[in-house]
């Protein structure tokens, strides 16, 4: 797990949800643990534009937003920038869900609702995962 007391400024995050609230506590969470919140989008189209300008570590990508779904957003980033971990975040946690996100190109996925472990543990292994 990553240590909470470690500096983790230098991992750039962006979220990506079309719930307000949810990217709210997101935020909190990742900040609390010092994590550099670089951007938020409410749609798949403005994760996938972030992204392009931002170039975060890591996407916190929810799987039903509007305009362009977090399955095809992943996808295309995937395809673009395919150092970006993304980690995706759903409160539907089916086996088709779950198969589908990582078919898609994620790295891991969280379950809502979620905890501060569960997102740093997430980070850590999306990270690992893509050295």
């Amino acid at each position: 797990m990553i240590n909470p007391l470690k500096k983790n400024a230098n991992i750039n995050v962006l979220i990506a949800d079309d719930d307000a609230t949810t990217r709210y506590v997101l935020r909190l969470l990742l900040q609390e643990h010092l994590f550099n919140v670089v951007g938020e989008a409410a749609d798949g189209e403005k994760a996938l534009e972030m992204c392009a300008s931002l170039r975060p570590h890591v996407v916190f990508m929810d799987i039903q937003m509007p305009k362009m779904n977090g399955n095809e957003a992943t996808q295309e980033i995937r395809r673009k920038l395919p150092q970006t971990g993304i980690i995706m975040v759903s409160a539907i946690s089916t086996m088709d869900n779950v198969r589908n996100a990582l078919q898609a190109g994620a790295n891991g996925f969280v379950v809502k609702p979620f905890t501060a472990a569960k997102l740093t543990d997430a980070i850590e292994a999306c990270l690992k995962s893509n050295r």
